[in-house]
């Protein structure tokens, strides 16, 4: 094939793994829609493996900065593998390791490598997505909360098929949205900025009090980071919302329930079953899966231990809890280096809203546990392209541009 061909087919390759993960990113927190989901993963991994397997060594060399991540998932993957051996139920397990734990590391390595070569104005094209999947949920989250305006009762789920999941993505989606406001201009600004009442209603209406925590420690570190000139704005705001759920909760069911909801129970339960089989099983757990839990203890309510890091060690152990937190807390060391090291504004902006993302993801994620599926997936293409900017500022700074 002569050079112009292999040019032609190499653009083909790479259009159609822009169009494929970003219709994944926004088709991922819809409930049901497998196949759209399945044919744009295998789209998307398949021209990525086909255009990076040719030239490995360079892949390799761009990947050396991150090693000490990479390293650590390689061994959370090997890991999961041991805790087949005490596994509750075996067949359930490999099938969550062989099919489900290495999307969310292949969506990762995949945005991390296209991200080194764009620019930040075409990673936007990825990043809209995300907000537009948001901004349906919350549209139709307050519909319908508006056609059974039950408070507590109606825990809106959006089209994600439960409410904690619509939770989580307004928890990964509204730092994003955020920082595409302040970078955007003309319709897409006004029609971004027109949105935020409507998620922040949604989230509201989920009645997730770890999400709506998650969201305000978003929100004061993206106004630490860059917004201190708006903290009279925001707290304004904060202020008035305080207002108006206090007016509304008069003599009303959210005075009674908002502190003491009655899930504390469940969780205080969780952990002493997590704990009593950490004890049994501390180093292999029993086995990767989030079913697992209640594979172990068919006859209770509990469901999981409603916090990732606990929950992993009942899959896996105390060793892969142990590399879990190891590895989230070298990533998030990177990204707070990247954010001090970078110099373009609005690449320091991205960077900082997926940094942020992430912190409120780990913060739901000490409440809840909502890190398999696609909220993990979610999660790790959004480290891929944090990873992907920090990587994309260090090759311009070796290779300088002169003009």
């Amino acid at each position: 094939m002569n050079q112009i061909g292999e040019n032609k087919l190499f653009l083909l390759m790479r259009n159609i793994q822009y169009i494929a993960l970003s219709g994944l990113i926004f088709f991922l927190p819809f409930d049901g829609m497998t196949s759209i989901k399945e044919i744009l993963f295998f789209l998307l991994t398949g021209t990525f493996l086909v255009e990076k397997l040719p030239d490995y060594k360079d892949t390799y060399r761009k990947s050396l900065a991150f090693r000490s991540v990479h390293i650590l998932i390689i061994l959370s993957f090997f890991w999961a593998f041991a805790s087949l051996i005490y596994a509750v139920d075996p067949s359930y397990s490999l099938h969550e390791i062989v099919a489900k734990m290495p999307k969310q590391y292949l969506l990762y390595f995949i945005a991390f490598f296209m991200v080194q070569e764009i620019t930040p104005g075409k990673l936007k094209s990825i990043l809209i997505p995300l907000s537009l999947s948001a901004m349906v949920m919350a549209f139709y989250a307050c519909y319908q909360f508006y056609q059974y305006p039950a408070f507590f009762v109606n825990r809106v789920p959006g089209l994600t098929g439960a409410f904690y999941r619509l939770a989580t993505l307004l928890v990964l989606s509204i730092p994003i949205m955020t920082i595409l406001a302040f970078i955007s201009k003309g319709w897409m600004k006004r029609v971004l900025f027109l949105s935020f009442p409507f998620l922040l209603a949604a989230l509201f209406f989920t009645f997730t009090r770890g999400a709506w925590l998650s969201v305000i420690i978003e929100m004061v570190i993206l106004i630490f980071l860059f917004m201190r000139k708006y903290t009279k704005l925001v707290l304004a705001g904060v202020i008035t919302v305080i207002l108006i759920i206090a007016a509304l909760s008069y003599k009303s069911i959210i005075s009674h329930t908002l502190i003491t909801r009655g899930s504390e129970q469940p969780r205080i339960e969780a952990i002493k079953l997590s704990t009593d089989i950490i004890r049994s099983y501390p180093f292999t757990g029993i086995g990767y899966g989030k079913e697992t839990f209640s594979k172990y203890y068919p006859d209770t309510y509990v469901k999981h231990a409603h916090n990732v890091f606990l929950n992993t060690a009942v899959e896996t152990g105390i060793v892969g809890a142990a590399i879990l937190i190891l590895l989230f807390g070298v990533i998030l060391k990177n990204f707070t280096l990247g954010i001090r090291n970078e110099i373009i504004f609005e690449k320091k902006l991205i960077l900082s809203g997926v940094f942020v993302s992430l912190v409120g993801f780990l913060c739901l994620n000490t409440f809840d546990y909502m890190y398999h599926g696609w909220p993990g997936q979610i999660c790790w293409t959004l480290i891929g392209i944090g990873h992907g900017l920090i990587q994309s500022t260090a090759m311009t700074r070796e290779n300088p541009v002169s003009d």
